[in-house]
């Protein structure tokens, strides 16, 4: 936990303070990556200076979150988090579809294991995958699901299935509009007092489609099961960091910032 609580986020401009929820950091002589073919722009290392540079030279709080289904990734990530206080704590890559026990560690905070389908509705409802997330929450940990909206509807029986786990919803669901499958995923996910939405992942997207998207999000859910990530470096494909802050904080209202900036996600991840 930061050793002050910080001022509140009036504007974007105070926005020093902030936690970044997520953030992904990588080596590429170590990590496979088989999402990022050769010769693509984030083929390359991204590392805590690199973004501390990303905010001005000063490193934000941050949540490290798995990019790589490697088990040495969550131990590497947690090497970094035990040397620098400001990562608050990770959302490591586990197999819950097998993994019934996690390492002990104050900066593991989170569990995410992405299915292979991102669309498949069902993709949630394996029963070992169920144990697996059971097993998470019993661990005290969080649980990230990346899903596209299609899914949307499997998630919300799972967390009907296990009402005891903190599941957080990366990237909205990462929708490209408020189309009718997202809406109707995002009512049912709404209705499941378990779950937390990350604003991420939205670099790519225009500023009304994305302003369309948060006031659905924060209509459905309120400020305080609403957590702000840049999703950094994946966001620079499309824009800075800074400016990922920026467009979010100016898309809310002021009275939302202090929980989408902070107090969400340390209610969620317990950093």
């Amino acid at each position: 936990m930061p050793s002050a609580t910080p001022a509140p986020l009036a504007d974007h401009a105070a926005a020093v303070h902030h936690l970044d929820a997520h953030v992904h950091l990588w080596d590429t002589s170590r990590r496979a990556l088989p999402w990022l073919p050769a010769g693509h722009p984030l083929r390359r290392d991204f590392t805590l200076p690199d973004l501390a540079r990303s905010g001005g030279g000063r490193l934000p709080d941050t949540i490290l979150v798995q990019a790589d289904a490697d088990p040495l990734e969550v131990t590497d990530l947690l090497g970094l988090a035990a040397a620098t206080p400001a990562v608050l704590g990770v959302v490591g890559w586990f197999d819950l579809h097998r993994s019934a026990s996690f390492p002990e560690h104050t900066k593991l905070v989170g569990v995410r294991c992405p299915p292979a389908d991102q669309t498949d509705p069902g993709a949630l409802d394996d029963a070992g995958f169920v144990r697996g997330v059971c097993a998470a929450a019993d661990a005290g940990l969080a649980i990230d699901l990346l899903l596209r909206p299609p899914a949307l509807l499997g998630a919300a029986r799972l967390a009907g299935a296990v009402p005891g786990a903190r599941l957080v919803l990366d990237h909205l669901g990462n929708p490209a509009a408020p189309t009718d499958d997202w809406l109707t995923g995002m009512k049912a996910l709404a209705d499941r007092p378990n779950v937390t939405v990350k604003l991420s992942g939205t670099a790519h997207l225009a500023s009304d489609t994305l302003a369309e998207l948060i006031d659905v999000t924060l209509g459905l859910f309120g400020s305080d099961r609403l957590m702000f990530g840049s999703d950094w470096p994946v966001c620079t494909l499309s824009s800075t960091r800074a400016e990922v802050l920026r467009r979010t904080a100016e898309l809310l209202p002021a009275a939302a910032h202090n929980d989408v900036f902070r107090g969400t996600a340390q209610r969620t991840y317990r950093p």
